[in-house]
């Protein structure tokens, strides 16, 4: 019997443990119980897409790690993706996850953190530039169809949206500013007069922000077309999002419009931040559609759908992910283990 490794024993424990999580956010006899009517087959496709969709995701954070001149294998690209997939989906903020990330990339491939982390920024950058023109398009078209207190609300979210949408952007087209932010910090250090541990505090930070703006600035990337094949990649991530949503509404055999899929598919993705388990899925669905004029109890099962085929799923892929990528790194290291 092969052996697990204990970084392996440990991420495979908070997967499950996510699980446990995921469970105590629902009431699992009145999903049964709304899910009767629901045609499985659609459901099934639903869940083939969102697997491919994962696999492609894997792959476009991939491109971006080649974008900046380090490679990775498949393997470790998709096994250490899907964990910070399933700790995204679970925990709000999405800090925790793409922490993994770095630490993982930095603990394998030795790559530095300001240039991990640059590929996340890019990466999520491109999902937010996509997911922010669809919410504001679909919302804008909606209006005239929801209530005045739910429009003024999304209003205010889409306007905040925009702001912070432009914002990142800056920062992505001139590092110069998180440059700006690293001076003021070791200055602040240097006043304090820490002594050696202030210059190893600084010399950490001009390190991160160096290899973060080196990575960021595509002029100093190894090939720019790398970026603009992930940002394709984006595009039919997105289509997939899109399908799936509505690929959902049709199992449950509720007709709604393709701008409400569209609203609720956007909306649910930037939710995710705040809402997490699949609540923002739920919420967002049940405020949408029920706007749109389907019954709440459909709106709200779609909402569950919707989270039982992708949240909660990314749990155990990201187990299985870890455990084949586990195994075939030790069998690497160890060949006689192979037929074990």
């Amino acid at each position: 019997m092969q052996k697990i490794s204990f970084s392996g024993k440990v991420k495979i424990a908070i997967s499950v443990a996510l699980i446990i999580l995921v469970l105590l956010f629902s009431d699992m006899g009145s999903i049964a119980e709304a899910m009767a009517d629901v045609n499985w087959g659609l459901i099934l496709v639903v869940v083939v897409l969102y697997l491919a969709n994962l696999v492609v995701k894997a792959y476009r954070w991939g491109v971006l790690v080649q974008s900046t001149g380090n490679k990775m294998p498949f393997r470790s690209i998709f096994a250490t993706f899907t964990f910070s997939q399933a700790l995204n989906n679970i925990i709000p903020g999405r800090v925790v996850g793409e922490t993994s990330r770095i630490y993982e990339v930095k603990k394998r491939e030795g790559m530095g953190v300001g240039t991990s982390l640059a590929t996340i920024v890019t990466e999520r950058l491109m999902d937010f530039m996509v997911v922010t023109v669809l919410a504001i398009t679909s919302l804008v078209m909606l209006f005239a169809y929801l209530s005045e207190d739910l429009a003024d609300q999304l209003l205010l979210v889409v306007s905040f949206l925009v702001v912070l949408n432009f914002f990142l952007i800056y920062v992505l087209i001139d590092p110069a500013i998180a440059r700006k932010v690293c001076d003021w910090c070791v200055n602040i250090v240097n006043r304090l007069h820490l002594g050696s541990k202030g210059d190893k505090l600084n010399e950490m930070m001009i390190g991160f922000v160096t290899s973060f703006s080196s990575a960021v600035n595509t002029k100093e990337r190894k090939n720019g077309r790398y970026i603009w094949y992930a940002g394709a990649l984006t595009i039919g991530i997105w289509t997939n999002e899109i399908v799936r949503t509505w690929l959902i509404m049709e199992a449950l055999g509720a007709e709604v419009t393709v701008l409400a899929v569209v609203a609720t598919c956007s909306l649910a993705s930037l939710s995710g931040i705040m809402l997490s388990a699949g609540s923002g899925n739920v919420v967002v669905s049940s405020a949408i559609y029920t706007a749109s004029g389907l019954e709440p109890e459909i709106a709200a099962t779609a909402g569950v759908l919707s989270a039982m085929t992708s949240i909660w799923l990314s749990v155990p892929v990201s187990i299985i992910a870890i455990l084949a990528h586990d195994r075939k790194a030790r069998v690497k290291k160890f060949p006689e283990m192979a037929n074990k």
